[in-house]
């Protein structure tokens, strides 16, 4: 006799969903924070390369700007010379019209004169030769009287020919300045006319600039933000725990205030802690203050009296740099060399106190949290690279 034994089958589509379910579970929790903050990394670095981009648009736009500036003020010299000489020219132009004013009022002056002259010789020429002798004392005074009548005519006639000249010459050279005044008048208004396009040009470049800006403002608070998660990935990594103090560990430069909001206890976005309103620390190697790097060089340099080289740049390129220096690196812990971790946008670097015998290490560090403070604290060796000094 056949016995059905019934077998307890999951139907296909139930078996697909929980399958699906622990796939999904298991690839998020081989989420490490380090891919966490590789994540955030890729982030800023778009983000740094889009502003890297965008102040080489505004560098060019200002260089433009610059440009038009130059072009602008010579536009502007010319018209202001062009309009000196429109004044000399001006000027020039009512002269010659009070010249030859006054050359008409004498020619006319000279023309009633000649036709007094005319008729006072006319009346004479009624007279007869004879007549004109009988009246004359003698013949030299006869002579005379038509040597002054022939003379007076002859001074009139010149005097009319060098009035009518002079005024000539005046209207021509009148007619010399009306040119020249609207060459110039027309030279001064394309002039304005391209002084005011350059103008709307750099209205328009000051603009862009202003945009430009607001892009790099905008991706900065991002990036602040970024890195304030960065922050807080380094915190999973190391432990932020301990007592963080403002000023610790005998470093010189511990109050030195954000350069941002000028805080001395506090977030500081983008790092940026300055002294006095400077940038300076006591390596010159561009290690800003309160940071990880210049806490270190500090402590390897002035403290231990170690060469610290001044380009080894952020903390994360520390162990690729120092071989360039002759100097060593390694996993393994050592009391005095600097500890690298080079997870995050610039990594971390601390100074490794003492090793203990479990194989971690006392580490002193600036900035581990974010906010430029000290802090003493026992860590995991693992994952790290030490530099020896």
């Amino acid at each position: 006799m056949k016995t059905n034994i019934k077998k307890n089958h999951w139907p296909k589509k139930q078996l697909f969903i929980a399958l699906s379910f622990l796939l999904i579970t298991g690839s998020l929790l081989s989420i490490s924070p380090f891919t966490l903050a590789q994540s955030i990394q890729d982030q800023i670095n778009s983000l740094n390369q889009q502003n890297a981009n965008t102040s080489q648009q505004v560098a060019q736009l200002e260089g433009e700007a610059s440009s038009l500036e130059d072009k602008i003020n010579r536009l502007q010299d010319r018209i202001n010379g062009l309009q000196t000489q429109i004044n000399d020219n001006t000027t020039k132009m009512q002269q010659l019209e009070q010249a030859i004013i006054k050359t008409e009022e004498e020619l006319n002056q000279q023309k009633e004169l000649l036709g007094k002259n005319i008729r006072a010789m006319y009346i004479e020429g009624q007279i007869s030769t004879f007549e004109m002798l009988a009246s004359s004392n003698d013949l030299s005074d006869f002579v005379n009287k038509e040597q002054y009548r022939n003379s007076v005519k002859s001074k009139i006639i010149a005097t009319l020919d060098r009035i009518n000249n002079l005024k000539l010459q005046l209207k021509n050279q009148q007619e010399e300045v009306k040119t020249r005044l609207k060459e110039q008048q027309s030279l001064q208004d394309q002039l304005a006319a391209e002084r005011n396009e350059n103008n709307r040009i750099l209205s328009l470049n000051e603009s862009q600039r202003s945009s430009l800006d607001q892009q790099i403002k905008s991706n900065n608070t991002r990036i602040a933000e970024l890195r304030r998660q960065q922050a807080e990935e380094n915190c999973r990594r190391f432990g932020c725990t301990g007592t963080y103090t403002v000023g610790g560990g005998g470093y010189p430069w511990g109050n030195a205030p954000c350069l941002a909001n000028g805080s001395v206890d506090g977030w500081c976005p983008g790092y940026e802690w300055g002294y006095n309103g400077s940038y300076n620390n006591w390596s010159t190697g561009g290690y800003a203050f309160r940071n990880c790097t210049d806490w270190v060089a500090y402590r390897v340099g002035k403290v231990d009296g170690k060469y610290v080289p001044s380009g080894l740049g952020n903390a994360n390129s520390w162990d690729n740099r120092a071989s360039n220096y002759g100097i060593s690196t390694g996993s393994e812990p050592r009391a005095g060399a600097a500890a690298v971790s080079n997870v995050g946008y610039y990594g971390h670097v601390m100074y490794v106190e003492s090793v203990n015998e479990n194989g971690s290490i006392v580490i002193s560090e600036y900035n581990g949290n974010g906010m430029g403070k000290y802090s003493l604290k026992t860590i995991s060796a693992s994952g790290l690279v030490f530099v020896y000094f």
